[in-house]
């Protein structure tokens, strides 16, 4: 469940700001889960998959916005 709030948060963030450096929410994202969780995987490892997933919805998302502007503008 956390990995779907996670894509659709970052996706939303990615449509709602609609700009590229928006990426830069996903390394914060992925240091602060490397750094807090305490799970048997590597911080190294969970970090980087979490702003991995996190990265591709921002990415998926402000691609949506910029063919939206494209289209209707």
């Amino acid at each position: 469940m956390l990995y779907l709030a996670l894509v659709a948060g970052s996706f939303a963030i990615g449509v709602i700001l609609g700009r590229w450096w928006t990426l830069a929410a996903a390394v914060g994202l992925g240091m602060r889960v490397g750094v807090g969780e305490d799970v048997e995987v590597s911080g190294w490892y969970l970090g980087l998959g979490y702003a991995v997933l996190a990265g591709l919805a921002i990415a998926a998302g402000v691609l949506v916005r910029r063919r939206l502007a494209n289209r209707g503008g």
